[in-house]
């Protein structure tokens, strides 16, 4: 009988991908939206507790993860927070998935520092919007390579608020070691993958349908969540903890204020 050991079962996690095959390009982390040198009246209505928590110039507010998640981004994603911390406070996502232990502890490093997530608008053509001259927004992405799709989702799920839109789906393993286990085996090694999964999902606090819905759909196809629609803008304990510092909006609301900010980004685009 074929043994399942530990060091294989992490193999096969670090060798989950998403729907068809990853291309050979790495990914890259770099800033998309740097502060910019502000009036004194605007800055301290900013940053009313004074120039101790003032952004200097230049420094990076929003980071701009792209390409596969291979071995190695967690790194380079702490790396570059490092550099920008405090004042960096979201990433924009664009993935086509890869390494599903990467992307979760990306996901956790994520929560830790409570960082927003942001994914392609997917309403029409997908698009992430970055930060141009003056006060101008250029897309970062746009159309069919643009997309937070499989361990890209992980990443998302991280987040402290969320918007775009993600795919799911159940992993799919390449790896040559798991065609040859036997059935038996095989199921446990998979299952084992599962729950890792699940496990972390829970930890983000996603709700238990929608991990459901990750495990029923087949790993040659996909399921598109919204982060408003499906009620994933912000985690439960988060969403609590605001709402009993601040009014609270209800999901109709939300509806309402993310259809009039994406109107705008679509003038945008279109225009």
């Amino acid at each position: 009988m074929t043994s399942v050991t530990r060091p294989l079962l992490l193999a096969l996690l670090c060798l989950l991908v998403g729907v068809g095959a990853l291309p050979a390009a790495a990914s890259d982390v770099e800033c998309s939206a740097f502060f910019k040198l502000v009036d004194e009246e605007t800055a301290s209505r900013l940053w009313p507790s004074g120039n101790r928590y003032r952004p200097p110039d230049g420094s990076c507010e929003e980071g701009y993860f792209h390409g596969p998640i291979a071995d190695g981004d967690y790194d380079k994603v702490r790396q570059f927070y490092r550099k920008y911390h405090p004042f960096l406070y979201a990433f924009k996502l664009n993935s086509p998935g890869g390494d599903v232990d990467e992307a979760m502890r990306i996901g956790r490093l994520f929560r830790k520092y409570q960082i927003t997530t942001y994914a392609p608008e997917s309403a029409g053509p997908s698009y992430i919007l970055g930060h141009g001259t003056g006060a101008e927004w250029e897309p970062l992405c746009a159309g069919s390579d643009c997309a937070c799709a499989s361990a890209c989702a992980l990443m998302w799920f991280g987040g402290v608020e969320r918007s775009g839109t993600v795919g799911l789906h159940r992993p799919r393993i390449d790896d040559p070691a798991f065609k040859a286990l036997r059935g038996a085996d095989a199921t446990k090694v998979y299952n084992r993958i599962l729950l890792e999964i699940a496990r972390y999902l829970e930890e983000m606090e996603v709700p238990r349908p929608m991990i459901d819905a990750m495990v029923a759909t087949g790993s040659s196809e996909i399921r598109w969540i919204d982060s408003i629609g499906d009620d994933l803008f912000r985690p439960p304990s988060i969403a609590e903890w605001e709402d009993a510092a601040c009014s609270a909006f209800n999901k109709e609301e939300k509806k309402a204020l993310s259809g009039l900010f994406w109107k705008k980004v679509r003038l945008i685009i279109d225009r």
